[in-house]
């Protein structure tokens, strides 16, 4: 992760080897090597932004992926066109379809391809109908942003479920941290004004309502549902609440408890307290 936020700002070899240096000697300085991985890893990324003199060395990336994904949404919406009766389920295939992209493959001619086959291809665990179901019942639900590109693709969630009639919070990231989505990135993606942004209030490498703000907490207290994209925030959610998780399957321990290959795709319900 230092090495690549190193290579992100510059490309001389010397600067990179610097930055990794003074990073692993503050962390073994000053570090808490106790803390959790998620913590852990945000000590790190703060510390290579401070010896990069940078706010966020992705932010150039950041805007090519979700420059990339509003044309790959644009394509799959055109090619994938349904009635409205279907649009809550197009959407969550769509939300999937943007966690599947693999964005360090950009270059590539074939992306928009690879985005049609991962829409099409479905879950396993597959638990769609489920989500639908309690997003019908629900009468406020918050989505769990990810990355940025990847929050391009859930925007048709959020606005299938404002058109619905359901109260949305969209939460992103309180600060850039690697390529997690930012109130920037949702303003770049387009969400229109129903939605409602928000974030914990704290820095943190996925969401664990504990640490955030009192009024992050508080409004979590009053939401129905909870919606979350990505593994890092599977690994790190603590909430109590009903939650459905929309996910690439890329921590071997999550592939294991689902019974699911690594890397694939999957949308289910995860019990409380489940760690």
């Amino acid at each position: 992760m230092i090495l690549a936020a190193a290579r992100a700002v510059s490309e001389d070899d010397f600067i990179h080897r610097k930055v990794l240096l003074k990073v692993m000697g503050e962390i073994a300085e000053d570090g808490d090597l106790g803390a959790n991985p998620a913590e852990l890893y945000l000590q790190c990324w703060d510390s290579a932004c401070r010896a990069l003199g940078v706010r966020d060395p992705y932010e150039n990336e950041k805007a090519r992926r979700n420059k990339t994904a509003l044309g790959i949404l644009k394509m799959l919406a055109e090619r994938f066109a349904s009635g409205q009766d279907d649009r809550l389920g197009r959407a969550i295939r769509f939300s999937l379809a943007g966690a599947m992209l693999d964005f360090g493959g950009l270059g590539r001619t074939d992306i928009q391809e690879d985005a049609a086959a991962n829409f099409l291809r479905p879950p396993a665990p597959d638990e769609s109908a489920a989500l639908e179901a309690a997003i019908a019942k629900a009468d406020s639900l918050m989505l769990v942003a990810n990355r940025a590109g990847e929050i391009v693709l859930d925007r048709p969630l959020a606005e299938a479920a404002a058109a619905k009639g359901k109260r949305v919070f969209l939460t992103v990231a309180a600060k850039p941290v690697f390529l997690l989505a930012t109130r920037k990135d949702a303003e770049l993606a387009g969400f229109p004004a129903e939605v409602e942004v928000v974030d914990p209030g704290t820095p943190m490498f996925g969401l664990a309502p504990e640490r955030a703000s009192s009024e992050f907490r508080e409004l979590l207290s009053r939401v129905d549902l909870l919606i979350a994209k990505g593994d890092t925030n599977w690994g790190t959610m603590t909430s109590d609440h009903p939650r459905f998780f929309i996910l690439k399957a890329g921590d071997p321990a999550l592939a294991e408890s689902l019974g699911t290959g690594l890397n694939e795709g999957a949308v289910f319900r995860a019990t409380p307290a489940k760690k």
